[in-house]
């Protein structure tokens, strides 16, 4: 019996919902729980890293939270408030940038006083956002907001486009 040669199989279709079979897709679900879980791991590893007894460092503190913030799945692209899953999406991604904003908050230190207010600014503002998206009253200024709070403190830090 001679074997036929198959095409491979094909990947679940990007939006997550179902194969062509018709069964649905673990795959997207999966990846998001593991980048949870490894958000989760690098909020706690720069709680680890930070030490106390060297006194705060806001800039030192923002490289870490920059990184584990970067490691969070954006929401998806195009996505509006009628993209398939957006409030489980939303939740998805608000609990693990909370967490970082949690570890990052204590670590502002007062002085440098502008490094301190530009901290605090990016902090405020990605929590008004993150309010926003949970209550669908996101705007794109809350996200201009947000950029620009970022920009500056990255720029105050050395961390642009980090």
């Amino acid at each position: 019996m001679s074997m036929q040669w198959q095409p491979p199989p094909v990947p679940p279709p990007a939006n997550g919902r179902t194969d062509r079979t018709g069964r649905k897709s673990w795959l997207p679900a999966a990846i998001i729980g593991a980048a949870i879980v490894i958000a989760a791991g690098l909020v706690s590893g720069a709680l680890i890293l930070t030490s106390k007894d060297s006194g705060p460092s806001t800039c030192q503190a923002w490289t870490q939270t920059r990184q584990t913030l970067k490691s969070i799945p954006a929401l998806p692209d195009g996505w509006n408030w009628t993209t398939p899953d957006i409030d489980n999406s939303i939740r998805n991604q608000n609990e693990p940038v909370a967490q970082a904003l949690d570890a990052f908050e204590p670590e502002i230190a007062d002085k440098p006083a502008d490094v301190a207010e530009a901290a605090k600014q990016y902090v405020a503002a990605r929590r008004t956002q993150m309010q926003a998206l949970t209550n669908r009253t996101y705007v794109p200024a809350d996200g201009a907001a947000v950029n620009t709070a970022l920009g500056n403190l990255d720029r105050l830090c050395g961390t642009a486009g980090g």
